[in-house]
C-alpha cells in the first residue's frame, strides 16, 4: 500500500500593499520550511498581478472571489482596513481567515462574524500584531507578579505627514485598546475621549481599578511607540521602538535590552497555523477581539459625538481649581474665559502656602547653571507671564548674580558660557563692595531679573477671581474626598465652615502642591514619589541699604532679596534653610514636629559674602514646605510638571513663579480641544 504524503495547508494572500508585502515575505519563508503553502494572491492592480506573478511565480487574481475558487485552507486579509468585514464575511464560508486589525468597527459586527465562522466551523484570527510582541509578554509577566498596576499611561503615533485621508485613529491605532485588554485583564467601567484632528485620546478606568490615558494617531514628526505601568512602589516603562523595558524603584533603575526584535509577524503567522490545526487556541480570543473592538466602538462613539455637536448653545464645561496659590488662581483665570471654574482654597486668603514661602524672584534663568531645561522653561514662559503680571513686577532692583571664588562645582568662565549659550542678558560688573566681599567672589553680572511683588499680585488675583461671573471663588473651603463617577465626571465632597457639601466637574486642575498626591489617590491615579523639605527663610532689615537681589552661586547658592519694602531682605541658603527633609511612603507631606529656628547659621554663612549682614536686625522667619520630585536626576534643576492624568484630570507641580501663565495656557487648550461640542 503506497501512502501519499499531506500536502501543506494552502493559502490565499489577500492584498500586497506595504504591510502586505511583509506578510507574503514571511508567508514565502514558512512555505520554504514546508510548514505551508501559497496557493496565490489578490492583487487590485493589474500591475501588480503582473509583476508579483514574474517575482514569484504564484498565480495572481483580481478579486477574492476568484481566488476562493481554488478552494485554499486558508485566506490572509491585508486590505485597507474599511474592507475588512466584507471580505471576512466573503472568505469564512471557503476558509479559515486571518484578517489583519480590525476585523470590524461595532462589537456587534465582530459578533456576527464569528457567528459566520462557528457556523462553518472555520477559525477566524484577528491579527493583533502586539498580543504577539516580546515586550508585551514581559509587561504581563510584571502584571502576574506585581498585580494589577495603578496606572497605565500610552502613547502610540506616527507623524503626522503619514496620515491618509480618511484614516480612523480608533481602529487604525486599535492597538492601543488592545493592550489596554491584555494589561488590564478586567473590562473597562469607565470610558471618556476625545479626537484632535488626527490625533486621539481616550481615558479608561478598568473595573479592577487600573486607570489607563491612551494617545493614538498621528501628530509631530517622529514615531512614538511608549507604554507606562504604575504600581505605588514602582515603574515600569516600555519603549517599543528601542526594545528596552526600564524598571524604577526607589532608588534603583534598572533596564532590560531586548536588542532588535524580529519575527514578530512571524509569531503571529505560527499562532494562526496552530489554532487552523486545532493544536493551540486562538491568539486573542474572539471574547479579547470583540472586548477590543467595543473599547474602540465606545471610545470613537464620544468623540464623534463631541466634533458633531453644534457650536452654538453648548454648556460651558465645569471645572474645579483646587489651590488657591498663584498657579491655581491663574488657571482660573485663564479658563474664566470658556468654562465656569470653582476655585476650591482652604485657607482664607490667596497665595499663602508655597507661592508665599519664595524669594518671589521673576527670573529669567540665572539660577539654574546646571539645568539647561529649566533655564530654557523659563525663557519660553517669561513673555506670557509678563503680558499678565507686568504691573507687579519690580524692575527697580538691581539683580545680581556672582560665582563664589571658593567654589569647586561653577567656575565663572562655565557660568558665564552657560548663560551666553541660552542667551541671557547681563552684564559683568566688578562686584559691589557695599554688598559683598570682592576677595571672594570669582565674577559678578548685573542680569535683568526683577521681583514679583507678591502682596499686589495676591490682591490683583482676587480683585479679578471675584469680578468674573464665571468664577465661583470659595475661601476657608477644603475639599475632603473624591471620586469619579462612570460617567468620567469628576465628583468632590467640601467641608466649608460648618457646612459640607457635594459638587460634580467636568474637569479638574489639582494645584495643591504639596498635597498634589492627596487628590491623585481618591481617584486611583498613580502617586508620584515626592521629596518633602521643612524650609527657613528669614526676613532682616537692613538700614540703608539699596534694594537689590544678590545670589551667590557655589557660596553654595546664598542668596540676599529685597522683598518690596525698603530696607527688609529675606536671607536662604541652600543646606541651611533645609530645616527636615523626608520621602513619605505615602506621598503625603509628614507631619512636621516643632524645629528650633536655624537663622544663626543661616546668618553666619550670608556674612562669609556679604558684610552688611552684621547690621541687619533680624524681623521673622517664614517656615513651610518645598516639594521635589523625590529621585530626580537633576538637583538643580526646579522644572514645573503638568501631568495629565487622563479623564480630564491634571495636576501642577509649579516650580517657579514665572510659569503660571504658560502652564494655565497649556491647561486650558488642552481642556478647549477636550470639551469641544460638550
Amino acid at each position: 500500500m503506497v501512502t501519499v504524503a499531506a500536502l501543506p495547508p494552502s493559502l490565499l494572500l489577500v492584498g500586497v500593499g506595504r504591510f502586505g508585502r511583509e506578510h507574503l515575505k514571511e508567508w514565502q519563508a514558512l512555505a520554504t520550511e514546508g510548514r505551508m503553502r501559497i496557493a496565490g494572491i489578490v492583487a487590485s492592480s493589474a500591475t501588480s498581478r503582473d509583476r508579483l506573478n514574474t517575482e514569484t511565480g504564484l498565480p495572481t487574481f483580481a478579486s477574492l472571489a476568484d481566488g476562493l475558487a481554488i478552494a485554499p485552507d486558508m485566506v490572509d486579509i491585508c486590505t485597507p482596513s474599511s474592507l475588512h468585514p466584507a471580505m471576512v464575511r466573503e472568505a469564512i464560508a471557503h476558509a479559515d481567515v486571518l484578517v489583519e486589525k480590525p476585523l470590524a468597527f461595532t462589537r456587534s459586527e465582530a459578533a456576527d462574524l464569528y457567528a459566520l465562522a462557528g457556523a462553518s466551523g472555520r477559525r477566524l484570527v484577528a491579527g493583533h500584531l502586539y498580543r504577539h510582541h516580546p515586550l508585551v509578554a514581559a509587561l504581563i509577566d510584571e502584571v502576574a507578579t506585581r498585580g494589577t498596576p495603578r496606572d497605565l499611561q500610552l502613547t502610540f503615533t506616527n507623524p503626522l505627514d503619514t496620515h491618509r485621508n480618511g484614516e480612523d485613529p480608533f481602529f487604525e491605532w486599535i492597538h492601543a485598546f488592545d493592550l489596554f485588554d491584555a494589561l488590564a485583564d478586567s473590562p473597562a467601567s469607565t470610558v471618556s475621549a476625545w479626537q484632535d484632528g488626527a490625533c486621539a485620546e481616550a481615558s479608561l478606568r478598568a473595573e479592577n481599578g487600573l486607570s489607563a490615558r491612551l494617545v493614538f494617531g498621528w501628530r509631530g514628526i517622529e514615531p512614538s511607540r511608549h507604554l507606562t505601568l504604575a504600581w505605588p512602589d514602582c515603574r515600569v516603562h516600555c519603549d517599543f521602538r528601542d526594545n528596552i523595558i526600564t524598571t524604577t524603584t526607589r532608588g534603583r533603575t534598572d533596564k532590560r535590552f531586548f536588542g532588535p526584535v524580529g519575527g514578530v509577524l512571524r509569531r503571529q503567522f505560527e499562532a494562526f497555523l496552530g489554532a487552523c490545526s486545532g493544536d493551540i487556541d486562538a491568539k486573542p480570543d474572539s471574547r479579547q477581539v470583540m472586548a477590543v473592538v467595543s473599547l474602540a466602538e465606545r471610545a470613537r462613539s464620544q468623540a464623534l459625538t463631541r466634533r458633531a455637536s453644534p457650536s452654538s448653545g453648548k454648556s460651558r464645561p465645569r471645572v474645579a481649581v483646587i489651590g488657591g496659590g498663584v498657579f491655581g488662581a491663574t488657571c482660573a483665570v485663564e479658563l474664566a474665559a470658556d468654562c465656569d471654574v470653582t476655585l476650591f482654597e482652604r485657607h482664607e486668603g490667596l497665595l499663602t502656602e508655597a507661592s508665599y514661602l519664595n524669594q518671589w524672584r521673576h527670573h529669567s534663568g540665572f539660577h539654574y547653571p546646571r539645568s539647561i531645561e529649566t533655564m530654557l522653561e523659563v525663557q519660553d514662559a517669561k513673555g506670557d507671564f509678563e503680558s499678565v503680571y507686568e504691573d507687579v513686577v519690580l524692575r527697580d532692583i538691581d539683580a545680581y548674580y556672582a560665582v563664589s571664588a571658593l567654589g569647586r562645582e561653577i567656575s565663572a568662565r562655565r557660568y558665564i558660557a552657560t548663560c551666553r549659550a541660552c542667551g541671557l542678558e547681563f552684564r559683568e560688573v566688578p562686584a559691589p563692595t557695599d554688598i559683598v566681599d570682592p576677595s571672594r567672589i570669582s565674577v559678578c553680572l548685573h542680569t535683568d531679573e526683577a521681583v514679583v511683588d507678591i502682596g499686589r499680585l495676591s490682591a490683583r488675583l482676587l480683585d479679578t477671581l471675584r469680578a468674573s461671573p464665571h468664577i465661583d471663588l470659595r475661601l476657608g473651603c477644603e475639599i475632603v474626598a473624591g471620586r469619579l463617577l462612570a460617567d468620567g465626571r469628576k465628583a468632590f465632597d467640601f467641608r466649608q465652615g460648618a457646612q459640607t457639601g457635594t459638587a460634580e466637574f467636568d474637569f479638574v486642575v489639582n494645584a495643591t502642591y504639596a498635597n498634589t498626591n492627596r487628590i491623585a489617590q481618591w481617584f486611583g491615579f498613580p502617586v508620584r514619589p515626592m521629596r518633602f523639605d521643612l524650609l527657613e527663610m528669614a526676613v532682616y532689615e537692613i538700614p540703608d541699604a539699596r534694594r537689590f537681589m544678590m545670589t551667590i552661586l557655589d557660596a553654595p547658592f546664598t542668596s540676599l532679596t529685597s522683598i518690596g519694602r525698603d530696607g527688609y531682605f529675606m536671607l536662604s541658603h541652600i543646606h541651611q534653610s533645609i530645616l527636615a527633609s523626608a520621602v513619605t511612603h505615602d506621598g503625603l507631606p509628614p507631619s512636621w514636629e516643632a524645629y528650633p529656628s536655624n537663622r544663626d547659621n543661616l546668618l553666619r554663612h550670608g556674612l562669609r559674602y556679604m558684610p552688611l549682614l552684621a547690621d541687619a536686625r533680624y524681623v521673622e522667619s517664614r517656615v513651610g514646605v518645598r516639594t521635589v520630585e523625590a529621585y530626580s536626576e537633576d538637583f538643580d534643576g526646579r522644572p514645573t510638571v503638568v501631568t495629565p492624568h487622563g479623564f480630564g484630570c491634571w495636576s501642577v507641580l509649579g516650580g517657579k513663579i514665572i510659569t503660571a501663565v504658560s502652564n494655565a495656557r497649556e491647561i486650558s487648550a488642552h481642556i478647549a480641544r477636550e470639551s469641544a461640542g460638550r
